[in-house]
């Protein structure tokens, strides 16, 4: 298994729980479990308000952009993005392929989807709370898996990422985008963060583990954030991608 950094256990002491099972997901205690739930409730109350910071935007916008660039989009894509949060990749994606199903855990996130869509006319997205963690996706046709800003919140990246290339179709595409690898300063609350960011070297080998062809890895975008003291601190966040084989 690739080895990802992860918080230390006193910072954040639900992520020694998990082991992965014979399937390749994830296992949970109850009190996990209870942790989940209160973390889906956390996104559920922040959902309304979640595209009021400029900054979430302009994360939304450069990851649908290098999505555009990495992979060679087509009008009859089907398309999975896990942890969709309101859909601003979806959507921004969304006049470029067939039709994308947007899953995520947060019911709330997911009718903040439905009424932006609704809002931009937007016709071609399904939406669908399920814990792919737990549970596999039924369709495994997909020509594209997306991710965007998700996988620090899982504890085991490469379940997830095995799960991802399950989905798609032989000769289908994914493409995720996450945090660098950063000091843990990034959250104001680290609650629900399973990874101080992601190494990027370490996903790439997770999707050559998978068999992955093309592989591409690149920075796409740095987050400011103000510190305490007034200065500013970048945070870079990078996109990988891949082409399942056939």
């Amino acid at each position: 298994m690739i080895t990802l950094r992860k918080i230390r256990r006193e910072q954040l002491g639900h992520a020694s729980y998990f082991q992965s099972n014979t399937l390749g997901l994830t296992t949970m205690t109850s009190e996990q479990k209870h942790i989940l739930a209160d973390n889906v409730k956390r996104f559920d109350d922040a959902a309304t308000a979640w595209e009021e910071k400029p900054q979430r935007v302009a994360l939304a916008r450069k990851v649908a952009e290098a999505i555009e660039q990495a992979i060679p989009l087509a009008g009859t894509m089907q398309v999975l993005e896990y942890g969709c949060g309101t859909g601003m990749v979806s959507r921004a994606l969304s006049p470029h392929v067939a039709t994308i199903k947007a899953v995520d855990t947060s019911p709330q996130m997911l009718e903040v989807l439905r009424q932006k869509a609704g809002e931009e006319k937007i016709d071609n997205i399904e939406t669908l709370v399920h814990d792919l963690t737990q549970t596999p996706l039924p369709d495994k046709d997909f020509d594209l898996v997306i991710s965007s800003m998700t996988l620090h919140h899982i504890p085991d990246i490469e379940a997830l990422l095995d799960q991802f290339f399950a989905a798609l179709k032989p000769g289908g595409y994914l493409a995720v985008a996450d945090l660098v690898t950063e000091d843990g300063s990034f959250h104001e609350d680290n609650t629900g963060v399973a990874h101080y960011g992601v190494s990027p070297e370490a996903v790439r080998a997770i999707l050559a583990k998978n068999g992955g062809k093309d592989i591409g890895v690149q920075e796409i975008h740095t987050i400011e954030k103000l510190r305490e003291h007034g200065d500013k601190r970048g945070y870079p966040v990078f996109l990988a991608w891949c082409r399942k084989g056939k």
